[in-house]
């Protein structure tokens, strides 16, 4: 059983990890949030998802007394599911389902993981390591903030590996070069408006703009080169298009850009809680495979400034790639999808 979602950054992992889990001829469920991605998502491909009506802690007391209730009540829900279904281990992904669920198997004594995805652990996450079999991480540091982790890297889709740049070019009709501009599933407003205004205008290459569904409305270009969407699909062949990338930091869209190996200006969302985002983009800028741009720093003109000497130096951007494709983790999801199994022989004996 796989917990958790809410985002894409929670999701799309748990689904990489689902399909290995399901070529190893494993059966897998879900447990989700009634209003997370995964109502969409986890349907599409086939599992059977058990949503539960979940809220976040936020807001006004009654609000998170509320919240808390609803919590209760899912992880009495979870205990009924895991009771009928019996699964060989339950792996919490984040999001609200995740804790829930997590709670119920480890009371009734199924092997629980969790995948903890950015660099700084959140709070909930480093105190359920202590309780968990095992906290699988994708960054090295963040093993040493949580109990009983080890690092296995992000579950990432093979589609992103294996996506080459002309037949991207082809079926997306983009003409190179091409500045891919995104924001993960949630968008990012202070990037979007920069980007419209930078790029809105004619430029001698092709800028796509994957805006978010909160965002989309309130952008526009006159540029017939500058493609402003409100979702995609099928990323990864926008990936495979791009010659650079201007992405916000999340570790989901940071680990789809490493397994395409592509020159990237992170961007962090500076609000992200424990500026985790910030964190997630130095494993990379560090490293010499990105280039950091602060919040503070982005407006229309140093964007289009930072875009252009990058696509004007063909020898940085290849370095650039090269780094970033060699941190990619494409035995992610097998690694989680192995100790899973293996805990759940183990507590059975097989």
């Amino acid at each position: 059983m796989i917990a958790g979602g809410g985002t894409g950054g929670h999701a799309i992992p748990a689904l990489c990890v689902a399909a290995d889990l399901r070529e190893r001829e494993a059966i897998v469920e879900f447990v989700g949030s009634s209003s997370g991605i995964e109502m969409t998502l986890v349907p599409q491909e086939g599992y059977t998802l058990h949503a539960l009506p979940l809220r976040g802690l936020a807001g006004s007391p009654l609000a998170r007394a509320r919240a808390g209730l609803l919590s209760l009540k899912a992880t009495i829900r979870c205990t009924r599911i895991i009771q009928r279904l019996r699964p060989w281990a339950v792996l919490g992904v984040g999001g609200y389902a995740s804790a829930p669920a997590v709670i119920a198997a480890r009371t009734l004594g199924v092997p629980t993981f969790l995948h903890e995805q950015n660099s700084v652990p959140g709070r909930v996450n480093r105190l359920a390591s202590r309780f968990t079999t095992q906290t699988l991480a994708t960054f090295p540091d963040a093993t040493q903030r949580l109990g009983n982790a080890v690092w296995v890297g992000m579950p990432t889709r093979t589609k992103i590996f294996e996506a080459t740049r002309d037949e991207a070019l082809r079926v997306l009709g983009l003409e190179p070069p091409v500045v891919l501009i995104f924001g993960g599933s949630g968008g990012a407003l202070k990037l979007n408006l920069a980007a419209v205004e930078a790029f809105g205008g004619p430029t001698p290459y092709t800028v796509v703009q994957i805006s978010g569904r909160r965002d989309f409305s309130r952008l526009s270009t006159d540029n017939p080169r500058h493609k402003i969407l409100e979702f995609v699909d099928d990323i990864w062949r926008y990936l495979a298009a791009a010659a650079l990338v201007v992405s916000r930091a999340g570790a989901g869209s940071l680990f789809d850009i490493a397994a395409a190996g592509k020159a990237a200006i992170l961007v962090p969302f500076p609000f992200a809680t424990d500026d985790h985002q910030l964190e997630n983009a130095r494993y990379f800028t560090e490293r010499g495979a990105a280039e950091l741009m602060l919040d503070a720093e982005v407006d229309a003109r140093a964007l289009r400034d930072r875009v252009e000497d990058l696509l004007a130096d063909d020898a940085r951007r290849e370095e650039l790639a090269s780094r970033m494709g060699a941190l990619a983790t494409p035995g992610a999801a097998g690694e989680v999808a192995r100790r899973l199994l293996r805990a759940g022989e183990k507590e059975r004996g097989a």
